[in-house]
């Protein structure tokens, strides 16, 4: 038996030590990590914060249960063991009963240290707080008092109540085990010691109860009562007058406490706290509730007027509503072919491709190699060959999980295959006779036609890169796929990125760190060999700053030659007054602050600040003097490519269906509240994404690239407003709000989609498109104003169910009540503004001409499916089949008297 206890012993050791040991090298290889940032001094300003909060919170907590356990203690030599109604039997005082003590309040303090440790962040926000300038209606305190002090604030009186509590708690059952506290019937027997020390106990946490309460007022700017977000008339005029009641009843309840030093017994501490829980349930909770029910509801609007209206202030000026330029969009339906000449930006990038197919386009067509993927298509713009335009593009990303199961050796995951290879670049409007893309960059390696410049096309940093890697090893790293084998160089990393293992040390502790004893024993490493970890861009940002909130979609852009990644940063707070919550994150605060950028090379981070009136950025910036860099630091090159945040401006825009409203009437009535309007995407219906387009606001004559949505009615399908925000560095983040006429109907996006379906000719024509194992895939319906008008389109795609390699096959629009379709942007504009008709019923495609490559192709196709049925017995297959056939030798003969082979660029 003793030797089986002594070998759990050493196992319980050794496991000690390894997870000590686990620990140290993961501190250890972070700090090596921060220091190859050159982000070392905020690691050292964070953990600084942590320890020292964690520290002084559990002294506390050790301190005050301490020393309440000691004199529980006092200099006795004997306790009573047993107490309550049985006789106390007199026995000795164990010796180690103080150590007994010591290791209970060390338990305690530990737990607090714990507790206090994670609220660091809110510990230096208070110590370098930046005001607001903006001042709450009735306390009339600074918006940073709440956002910094009152959080402070709450921590310290909730440590300091709880630590009490726990400390009274313990003595309390201490007295009670030594027998210094009885229950006798009726009341409690306590000698005069026990008495002084719980009575003092009790008069503290009284005290800091009082001082909850205060802080309970204040949190009455986020009240959910009333008509509105924030502080409201019951809250005023009931709810103070009852917390301040309170606070004068716990002070009280202090005073009576202390009278237990001079009673008997501890009934006027019974009585005290008896007293204060009645009252808080009387004038806390009853006496409100019934203010709100029986005076403020009958007749709410009268009372909440000046209530409703520091809401919508404050909501306003929380998600910057107030900085919305408001103007009146005419929606006219007298738009000509020559007003479309005046803004050919617009035009020129009619945005055909969504993002959501040109991924499975991509995949089937640019993957090239099976450990390549695209995770995801980003949107941009960029001066190509002189000319402003709108395009997706997409990195061709490593994932190792792709490679064989037999090719996951330890050498092919962390030295061999290290990065993925180039990027897929399209126009957003541009499309080959085929129905594909029309490729800016494609190919490995990158290939262009274009003047837009690569050199660095290797992707170390990504979306997809979630495992470590080692580089500068003895082994060549895999570059890129090619035939010719024997021409190959050897490819090693050039970059600065990754720590050296220079050290044995250094060895070991990446070893402990990925649990990998590869690196310890492996013989392709070398002294210069660099360890790169944490390769994930997201990881890796909020590594260095996990205090801001990121944006959920990273873009790659093309800059100087390389790829960066961009990623947006907001700082956020719960804490705003009066500001209403986003219903979705439950923020009610927000600012785009923070631009970050991502070397996708080298893993370079660099911070800019962005917007210098942001008092919590500025906090930050107190905090960490060195993490930010002023925006005009940001390369000219890369500024071009910052865009508003998708994120920000759907919060924005949840908010702005009812924060359009600025009537506390009309508010409070929801007489004009909003909705993001519907649209459908394939064949289900699905909520209007906000989409980037490049536009000619009405007024400007130079394009810009922006960020819109629309709005209709609640409960109504027609469109009722739109935003938009520019993106352009001249003009960023200038918001604009169109609203439409109210005495005419413009139709909202499901109105659209309702009237194309019903078009007899489009609906035949997707009916049919639609057999055969193909599928017929609608595109984001985009409502695009021109000169003072709403022009709708809306991509058609067609994709084989199998292999889904999607094909833009037609162009739908709709305008001043008619709908086309067209092969092109230039037949369908044509048909809609100039000398074309509408879709005929009885020719699916209406006035496009078709495309004769690809109606050959099908017929071909079609031809070769009947054969295959008619061999295997499906007769009535080979009959569809025919009949389809019929059909598209019918439409080739009508292309090809037609004479004509369209294109799909509009000229």
């Amino acid at each position: 038996m003793p030797g089986r206890r002594w070998f759990w012993i050493l196992v319980g050791i050794a496991v000690a030590l390894g997870l000590a040991a686990t620990g140290i090298a993961t501190f250890y290889t972070d700090i090596l990590w921060f220091q190859e940032l050159e982000y070392f001094p905020v690691f050292r300003r964070v953990l600084t914060g942590k320890l020292l909060t964690g520290l002084v919170g559990g002294a506390f907590f050790f301190l005050v249960t301490y020393v309440n356990l000691r004199l529980v203690l006092g200099r006795r030599r004997q306790i009573n063991l047993v107490g309550g109604l049985v006789m106390p039997v007199p026995v000795s005082m164990p010796d180690r009963a103080r150590q007994w003590a010591l290791a209970a309040s060390a338990v305690v303090g530990v737990l607090g240290g714990i507790a206090a440790y994670t609220q660091w962040h809110v510990v230096l926000a208070y110590f370098n707080a930046t005001p607001f300038g903006i001042n709450d209606p009735f306390f009339g305190k600074d918006v940073g008092f709440y956002i910094f002090n009152l959080p402070f604030l709450r921590l310290i009186q909730q440590h300091l109540f709880v630590s009490f509590l726990v400390a009274g708690l313990i003595s309390v059952i201490a007295y009670y085990a030594f027998g210094d506290l009885r229950l006798a019937l009726r009341r409690v027997l306590v000698n005069r010691r026990t008495r002084i020390h719980l009575s003092v106990l009790a008069s503290i946490l009284f005290a800091l109860k009082a001082w909850g309460y205060q802080i309970s007022i204040w949190d009455l700017m986020y009240s959910p009562r009333g008509a509105a977000f924030g502080a409201s008339y019951t809250d005023i005029h009931a709810q103070v007058p009852a917390y301040r009641l309170l606070i004068g009843v716990a002070l009280a309840g202090a005073v009576v406490s202390l009278l237990g030093i001079m009673v008997q017994n501890l009934r006027w501490v019974g009585f005290a706290v008896l007293g204060l829980t009645v009252l808080s349930v009387l004038a806390g909770y009853a006496y409100p509730a019934f203010m709100q029910q029986f005076t403020v509801s009958p007749n709410e609007l009268a009372y909440e007027i000046p209530f409703i209206e520091h809401n919508i202030a404050f909501t306003r000026e929380a998600f910057n509503l107030d900085r919305i330029e408001t103007t009146q969009f005419p929606a006219t339906e007298n738009l000509t072919m020559a007003d479309l000449k005046q803004v050919p930006g617009t035009v020129r990038n009619f945005r055909l491709w969504d993002y959501r197919v040109l991924r499975d386009t991509y995949t089937q067509v640019q993957e090239i190699r099976m450990y390549y993927r695209f995770n995801d298509v980003d949107i941009g713009r960029y001066m190509v060959n002189g000319e402003y335009r709108q395009v997706l593009l997409s990195p061709r990303e490593l994932d190792i999980n792709l490679l064989p199961t037999d090719a996951r050796t330890w050498i092919n995951l962390h030295l061999k295959y290290t990065h993925g290879y180039g990027v897929v670049m399209s126009p957003a409007s541009d499309v080959t006779g085929e129905g594909m893309p029309s490729f800016y960059f494609m190919d490995v390696p990158p290939k262009t036609k274009t003047d837009l410049v690569l050199t660095r096309p290797e992707l170390y940093f990504g979306e997809l890169t979630n495992h470590y890697i080692i580089t500068n090893a003895k082994e060549p790293e895999f570059d890129y796929p090619r035939t010719d084998v024997q021409a190959i160089e050897p490819t090693f990393y050039k970059g600065q990125a990754g720590i050296t293992l220079k050290s044995f040390i250094r060895r070991l502790a990446f070893t402990l760190r990925f649990r990998d004893y590869q690196i310890m024993v492996s013989g392709a490493l070398t002294p210069e060999s660099r360890v790169i970890m944490k390769r994930n861009i997201l990881e890796r940002v909020r590594s260095i700053a996990p205090f801001f909130m990121y944006d959920s979609d990273p873009y790659l852009v093309i800059a100087e030659g390389r790829m960066y990644w961009f990623l947006d940063a907001y700082t956020v707070s719960a804490n705003y007054p009066y500001s209403q919550p986003d219903p979705e994150t439950w923020i009610n605060y927000i600012r785009n602050s923070v631009k970050v950028t991502v070397d996708a090379y080298d893993g370079t981070v660099t911070f800019y600040r962005v917007d210098d009136e942001d008092p919590i950025v500025n906090t930050y910036s107190n905090i960490f003097p060195t993490l930010l860099k002023d925006f005009s630091q940001m390369p000219e090159d890369l500024r071009a490519h910052i865009r508003y945040p998708e994120d920000l401006f759907s919060i924005q825009s949840r908010v702005l269906l009812t924060y359009h409203m600025t009537d506390p009437q009309m508010f409070y009535n929801k007489e004009d509240y909003w909705e993001i309007p519907r649209e459908i995407y394939a064949n289900l219906e699905k909520t209007v994404e906000p989409y980037y387009i490049v536009l000619h606001l009405p007024g400007e004559s130079a394009p810009e690239y922006m960020l819109m949505t629309p709005f209709t009615p609640r409960g109504k399908p027609n469109m009722t407003a739109w935003l938009g925000v520019r993106c352009d560095p001249e003009r960023y983040g200038e918001m604009v709000l169109f609203q439409l006429p109210k005495d005419k109907l413009v139709p909202g996006p499901m109105q659209v989609e309702s009237m194309i379906a019903q078009n007899p000719g489009i609906s035949e024509a997707m009916t049919l498109w639609g057999q055969v194992g193909s599928q017929v895939i609608r595109g984001n319906l985009l409502t695009i104003p021109i000169k003072g008008s709403l022009l709708y389109i809306e991509p058609l795609y067609i994709q084989a169910e199998k292999v889904k390699i999607p094909e833009l096959k037609r162009v739908l629009m709709y305008y001043g009540g008619r709908v086309v379709m067209g092969t092109t942007v230039e037949d369908a504009l044509s048909a809609l503004l100039g000398t074309g008709e509408d879709v005929p019923p009885d020719f699916p495609g209406g006035t496009e001409l078709p495309d004769i490559s690809a109606l050959v192709a099908r017929a071909n196709r079609l031809l070769q499916e009947a054969n295959e049925k008619l061999r295997t017995g499906d007769w009535a297959g080979y009959g569809r089949n025919m009949e389809e056939l019929a059909r598209v030798l019918a439409d080739l003969e009508k292309a090809i008297a037609a004479g004509t082979t369209p294109s799909f660029v509009v000229p």
